[in-house]
């Protein structure tokens, strides 16, 4: 019956404080959720157990927010991920690095988390 399984959500993101705030929102309204700050963590983290949607920050360390992403849409078990881009960035110079196909939307810190959880829920 997976109509009845929790949805997974992944949160990458160095701003701790932000990850695990926005962790413990997601969990009371009925998520399971994992937080890593990481890029690498973030791949290793889904490789281990694929998430439905993952929010990521573009300025990780390590593997940066569109690395990531690009790994994620290379790779056959993760492609279909929604992904969602959580960043302090302004849209000007996330448009400029990213590319089609990247990322399925993108927030800009402060996150209003009302707007967040609506298109979680659309996600599917």
């Amino acid at each position: 019956m997976d109509f009845l399984r929790r949805r997974f959500i992944l949160i990458a993101d160095d701003n701790r404080d932000l990850a695990i705030s926005l962790s413990m929102l997601l969990k009371l309204v009925g998520f399971e959720v994992e937080t890593v700050h990481t890029g690498g963590e973030a791949v290793t983290a889904a490789k281990s157990r694929r998430p439905d949607v993952l929010l990521l920050d573009i300025g990780l360390p390590g593997l940066d927010g569109y690395q990531v992403a690009r790994q994620f849409r290379s790779d056959d078990t993760l492609k279909d991920v929604f992904i969602i881009a959580v960043s302090g960035y302004s849209p000007d110079m996330f448009r400029g690095r990213s590319t089609p196909g990247d990322f399925d939307h993108y927030f800009t810190k402060p996150v209003d988390f009302p707007t967040l959880l609506s298109l979680i829920h659309k996600a599917g």
